[in-house]
Parts: structure tokens; sequence; C-alpha cells
């Protein structure tokens, strides 16, 4: 069952007449999401958390005379309105990344827990950032790999946010996600990706195969049968799709799915590490650390307490 997510966001800056604002709020903001807001000029950024385990769906456009940037750190569907019809852009990666320009809506459909980060930059700052001009085309595709610099500072950014209250150490994290940004538009080119890298049809397969069989054994000739190829030639394809060999994106897959069994607090650690396919607790915890940089109890327990 999908659900639409509820319009409601904690400020990081304390309340007050002064207090800046996100230019024009999304038309559905998840359930605990964090905002730093902007002055003029300046960049906002809207940190998306959603712990349900239900699907649910989000849809903003992008304000005018602005770019929007969505990272995403668990599994979702796009989808680019196009006239009157919704043209489905495909499922993301952790670590993907999306681009739309001023007036363009986008849809965003959660498969369960969310989890991401949304910058709202000014048109000027975009390309004063030596960041590529993004074409209409590229616009209306998800870029699927993944720079290991940039999805580190994203999860310190959403890590922060559940210990940390300073404002001006988050607009400082933000400065410096933006300008890593600028730094990957500036470096890519107009190709539709690497060249011998898995079709975007093939990999949109094998995403969808991860996200039904995640508690299962999945072994590489799984993933590679179910991209339709052999898999002598299917992990450097993966690879030059999305940056990640396709161990590191099952484990991803398997931890974003234990981060929703570990909401609910009445499951052992153990029962959540089998259920998102792990043998062992043990590596199911070495894991989760190595990912999170926390234990999935301190994980559990921080999330538990910024609910309340």
């Amino acid at each position: 069952m999908q659900t639409a997510l509820k319009s409601t966001a904690v400020p990081l800056l304390a309340a007050g007449p002064a207090q800046p604002r996100w230019p024009v709020p999304p038309v559905d903001v998840p359930a605990g999401t964090i905002v730093v807001p902007r002055d003029a000029g300046e960049v906002s950024a809207l940190v998306l958390r959603h712990d349900g385990d239900t699907a649910a769906t989000q849809v903003e456009q992008t304000p005018a005379g602005m770019v929007m940037v969505r990272i995403f750190l668990a599994p979702c569907s796009l989808s680019l309105l196009a006239g009157t019809q919704w043209m489905a852009l495909g499922d993301t990666v952790q670590g993907g990344m999306h681009v739309s320009h001023a007036h363009q809506i986008v849809r965003t459909e959660w498969h369960g827990a969310c989890e991401g980060l949304m910058l709202c930059i000014p048109a000027s700052l975009w390309c004063h950032q030596a960041v590529m001009p993004t074409s209409s085309s590229t616009t209306q595709r998800l870029d699927l790999s993944v720079d290991a610099t940039l999805l580190q500072l994203t999860k310190m950014l959403l890590n922060s946010t559940q210990c940390e209250s300073d404002t001006a150490f988050f607009r400082h994290m933000v400065e410096v996600i933006v300008a890593r940004i600028g730094v990957l538009r500036s470096r890519a080119t107009p190709s539709d990706g690497p060249r011998n890298a898995l079709p975007r049809w093939r990999l949109q397969r094998v995403m969808a195969y991860v996200r039904e069989h995640v508690a299962e054994a999945i072994s590489l000739a799984d993933m590679a049968a179910s991209a339709g190829i052999s898999p002598m030639h299917f992990a450097a394809q993966f690879r030059a799709a999305t940056g990640l060999r396709p161990h590191q994106y099952l484990l991803q897959c398997r931890i974003q799915h234990a981060k929703a069994l570990l909401m609910d607090a009445s499951r052992t650690l153990i029962d959540v590490a089998i259920c998102a396919g792990f043998r062992t607790q043990a590596h199911f915890t070495t894991v989760f650390k190595n990912l999170e940089q926390t234990t999935p109890m301190q994980w559990r327990r921080s999330r538990l307490e910024q609910l309340g």
C-alpha cells in the first residue's frame, strides 16, 4: 500500500520572525524532515527521513531560478512530469543523484523507509560553481554512478543531524557537498555513460531482483542472471555503470533493509541480521559499522530517541 508523505518539518534554526524559509516548500515532505533554511542567494537543504516500512510518495516542483539536486540513500523510483504524463526515470542506487531545473515536477516513490538529501541551489550559484549546464535530455536521466566522497559527505550530514545542533556546522557541510557536486559535474561528459557499462534497462532489472530477494542468499551468478548476461562480464559492466562492485551494492541494500527492521524495537539484532540476509549477527554489525560509522544498536537508540 502506498501513502502520501505528510508535510512536516523540523527547522534547525531557532524560530523567530527573521528566520529564513525554504523558498517554495515541497508538496509532500516526510515526517522527521530536517531543514537547513537559507538567506537570499544561499543553498537550502532538506534532510529527508521517513522511518516507516510502508511505501510512500513525494512530489515537488523546482522553484523558479533554482536547481534542485537529490542524493538518495535509500531505494526509490523517480518520475518526471512531461506535459500531463509521468515519465519513469527508473530506480536509484544508494548515492545516486538527480538534477532538476526550474519548474520541473519530480515524483519520488519510496519503497519503504526513506533517507536522502535534497538541495535547492540558486541557478546563479550553480553556474558560478563551474557546474556543467544540464540539458533537457540529461535532466530526464538518473545519475546512477556513485562517488564515494559525495556519498560519505551526505551520510556524515545525515548522521550529524541526530546528535548536532550547530547550524553553522550544517551550513558548512552543505557548502562542501555543493562544492563536491560542482567538481563531479565539471568532469562529466555529454555521453550517456562509460563505455562497456551495463545498460540502464539491465541495471534496473538487477536492482529490482535484489530488492525482491534481499533477505535471501544472492550470488554474483544470480545478479548476472537477472541482468541476462554472463557472470564473467557482469561485474565489470555493473561497476562501470554504478561505481560499485556488485557485492558492495548488495551490502548497501541489506543495510538499508536492516534499518527499517531496526525501527521495530521488539526485534532482536540477530533477527534483524537474518532477515536482512546476513548469516551472523557479528558480520551484520561489522558491515553496518563500516557503512554507517555506528553500530546497529547505537543507530536504533538514536533514531528511536529522535522520534520520541
